[in-house]
């Protein structure tokens, strides 16, 4: 093998310079402490009638209420669902001693 002369001085970087970084994903809306007054269905066809697929307003109204997004999108079914558990949670006893303040 032959030896191979680096030059390293003042003029040469030591490291390569550092990658341009990736812009973040902006991040979900956190879960609701008041209830929104928002209308899944009617704002559900009315994202359908402006073009929107019904996958992508399904998942646009998830994020809307604080939903994170997960690898298959949430469907307006299961967003109606959540957002029943929220209400039962947070007005009745069902999670009384979980909003207790620690």
């Amino acid at each position: 093998m032959d030896s191979v002369a680096v030059p390293v001085g003042a003029d040469e970087p030591l490291a390569l310079p550092a990658p341009e970084p990736t812009p973040a994903l902006p991040a979900p809306l956190g879960p609701d402490i008041e209830p929104r007054d928002l209308q899944t269905q009617a704002t559900y066809r009315l994202l359908i009638a402006s073009g929107i697929p019904s996958a992508d307003a399904a998942a646009l109204i998830g994020y809307a209420i604080g939903l994170a997004p997960c690898q298959s999108r949430w469907s307006l079914k299961q967003i109606n669902q959540l957002l029943f558990l929220r209400g039962l949670y947070s007005s009745s006893e069902w999670g009384e001693s979980e909003r207790q303040p620690a």
